[in-house]
């Protein structure tokens, strides 16, 4: 009875295909595992400028800031966020006050004017925006925490607005 043994592989195709794999494997581990370019997001001088002198035509009441390059669970992009935050003490006061009541149902017309009124600027400004992962918000302090009175994207208000009727 003769054994049969199995012959050799041809080494040069053996080699090329060795080879090949690695090359292949490097090249996959370099495309999955480089970390991804930052995206940046546009900035809005302009619209910055203009919610500056809307809101501080009677003296300084309130400062705009922008914060680029926000990643959070609102988005699954990075986007740009311009704050406008009430600054004056007096007015801080008024708006939290109007702005309970607002809330609670019992606020008078003229409170849900004014409410109204601040909600359709920040609205007319955030439409200005290049895309709608972008956020426009007017904020008062209350103690050590900020509170949204008005917050528009592009297309849609994040805080629906105040029914005047």
């Amino acid at each position: 009875m003769q054994k049969r043994y199995r012959e050799s592989l041809p080494k040069i195709p053996l080699i090329i295909s060795i080879v090949g794999v690695i090359i292949f494997a490097a090249l996959f581990s370099f495309l999955t595992l480089r970390t991804p370019t930052p995206s940046t997001t546009p900035t809005y001088p302009k619209i910055k400028k203009e919610l500056t002198q809307q809101f501080n035509s009677n003296g300084k009441v309130a400062t705009v800031k922008e914060d680029r390059n926000i990643n959070d669970k609102t988005s699954k992009k990075s986007h740009t966020v311009i704050i406008v935050v009430l600054t004056d003490k007096q007015t801080q006061k008024y708006i939290k006050t109007t702005y309970e009541a607002v809330q609670n149902d019992n606020a008078t017309t003229d409170q849900k004017l004014y409410i109204r009124s601040i909600q359709n600027i920040i609205q007319k400004s955030a439409k200005k925006l290049d895309n709608n992962y972008d956020v426009i918000q007017f904020v008062y302090k209350d103690n050590k925490s900020y509170i949204p009175v008005a917050s528009s994207q592009k297309n849609k208000n994040l805080i629906p607005l105040v029914k005047t009727k």
